[in-house]
């Protein structure tokens, strides 16, 4: 789910690296002209650039040494991709700053798996200036979108050990706190509906603390008002979180209030779930064109195709057509999943190497890599 630039003069190669890295979920901008491509990486900052050596006017050990000379990109994962597969070429790209070497041709998985490792290499020191706010949003219920803000949540407090708090902003009883096995004596309820001032000290002593260290900003057990809490409220709320945890991951409810709209202006990371069926897919679009008219501007969207039965009714691509858009996920079936649901315990936080924690670790991977670059 990073944002990947590539530059190479070579425009077929240059396209099929960009459908090899979308594949794999990314973002990706594809430049065919070294110089401008240097520009746009230095004025928009991705997580990550894949380079062509040879090319004209300016070689790719040119972008090299004049990225590292830049400000703020000094750290920029870089990744050598060439048709150059010599020794001493792998060597003199590592030396001008490459942070990795790649020769052509290259398969999709391998290309995947270096990206996806130097995404998820660590700085030596970490400061960030704010956190992130990631949101699982969708109209159709029973689309595993709660599961997904668990693992993820549960993910990236095991990867970063930094404060992460998920919020579930159901009106109709705490899916969040059912999934983790937890108790909640305190809700997003009466933050709002308290005596005290909508402030930090107030919310912070709200919050739920799962084993983990994960924190839980929990629904209220009785179904409230699909108008609670005030777009006010929410987006009070999520700014303070931001202020004070690196990530908050929000689980939004499927019903289109003010909090709804609200906390989507609020995201960083937007995520749209749906399953693989008729029904989904319809609700999916209406709600993109609902979106669409009011205006809403994402920061970032993409769409998760979470399969929750062993057999699809609708093929990705049939999905991809109906929305005509691209699925940056698909999770497969997982069937470890009711037993983690009956344990109460996330797939993110075991060792299965299934679907559901495999795509929810590597999530974690890409977004605790762009807070940390």
């Amino acid at each position: 789910m990073a944002r990947i630039y590539v530059i190479d003069d070579d425009e077929q190669l240059l396209r099929m690296v960009g459908l090899m890295l979308e594949r794999g979920g990314h973002t990706v901008t594809l430049l065919s002209d070294p110089i401008k491509g240097m520009e746009r990486v230095k004025q928009d900052k991705p997580d990550l650039l894949v380079l062509d050596v040879m090319m004209p006017a300016m070689s790719g050990h040119d972008i090299t040494r004049q990225l590292r000379d830049t400000k703020g990109l000094e750290n920029l994962p870089i990744l050598i991709l060439t048709a150059r597969s010599q020794e001493i070429d792998k060597t003199t790209a590592l030396k001008i700053g490459a942070n990795d070497y790649l020769s052509k041709p290259v398969t999709s998985q391998e290309l995947i798996e270096r990206v996806d490792h130097l995404l998820t290499q660590k700085p030596d020191s970490f400061s960030p200036d704010e956190g992130m706010v990631i949101s699982f949003f969708g109209l159709r219920g029973g689309v595993g979108k709660t599961t997904l803000a668990v693992n993820l949540a549960a993910a990236l407090r095991r990867l970063s050990q930094q404060e992460v708090c998920l919020v579930d902003l159901s009106p109709s009883g705490s899916q969040v706190i059912m999934h983790l096995r937890l108790q909640a004596r305190t809700t997003w309820a009466d933050v709002i509906n308290g005596n005290e001032p909508l402030d930090w000290s107030n919310l912070k002593n709200h919050l739920v603390i799962h084993p983990t260290g994960l924190r839980i900003l929990a629904a209220p057990a009785r179904p409230a008002s699909p108008n609670e809490p005030s777009a006010e409220a929410i987006v009070t709320m999520l700014e303070m979180l931001r202020d004070n945890m690196v990530f908050t991951v929000v689980d939004l409810p499927p019903v289109l209030s003010p909090a709804f709209m609200a906390a989507l202006e609020t995201t960083d990371i937007a995520l749209h779930v749906l399953s693989p069926d008729v029904v989904s897919v319809q609700t999916a679009a209406q709600l993109n064109r609902h979106l669409t008219k009011t205006g809403i501007s994402f920061r970032q969207k993409s769409l998760i195709l979470n399969q929750t039965v062993p057999e699809a009714q609708l093929p990705k691509a049939t999905v991809e057509r109906g929305l005509n858009a691209r699925i940056a996920f698909h999770v497969e079936h997982d069937p470890n999943q009711l037993r983690a649901l009956s344990q109460g315990v996330p797939l993110a936080l075991t060792t299965a190497k299934s679907p559901l924690p495999s795509m929810s670790k590597r999530t974690a991977s890409v977004i605790w890599k762009r807070v940390t670059s």
